[in-house]
């Protein structure tokens, strides 16, 4: 077997265990659910957010507890209706 066999089998073999790695130790992680916060717009990561409030059995998540207070002080403000039902 000459010398790039050799380094391409080893560099095949580690790609295979490396994405074999997170399955096996069941650390296989979904995507972070990306949210926007009703107040200033930012799109955040729903599970690190700074906040969460609940309004009409809906949740809203916040990138600071300045927005999150906003929110919590005139929720109708920033929720905005649901759109008419199409024809």
């Amino acid at each position: 077997m000459t010398r790039r066999q050799v380094l391409r089998a080893l560099f095949a073999s580690s790609i295979a265990a490396a994405g074999a790695a997170p399955a096996l130790a069941g650390q296989d992680k979904k995507p972070a659910e990306k949210v926007k916060d009703p107040v200033c717009g930012m799109m955040i990561d729903a599970a690190s957010a700074k906040g969460k409030s609940e309004h009409e059995g809906k949740t809203y998540y916040f990138c600071s507890d300045s927005c999150k207070k906003k929110f919590d002080a005139d929720p109708k403000k920033y929720v905005q209706p649901p759109p008419p039902p199409k024809r």
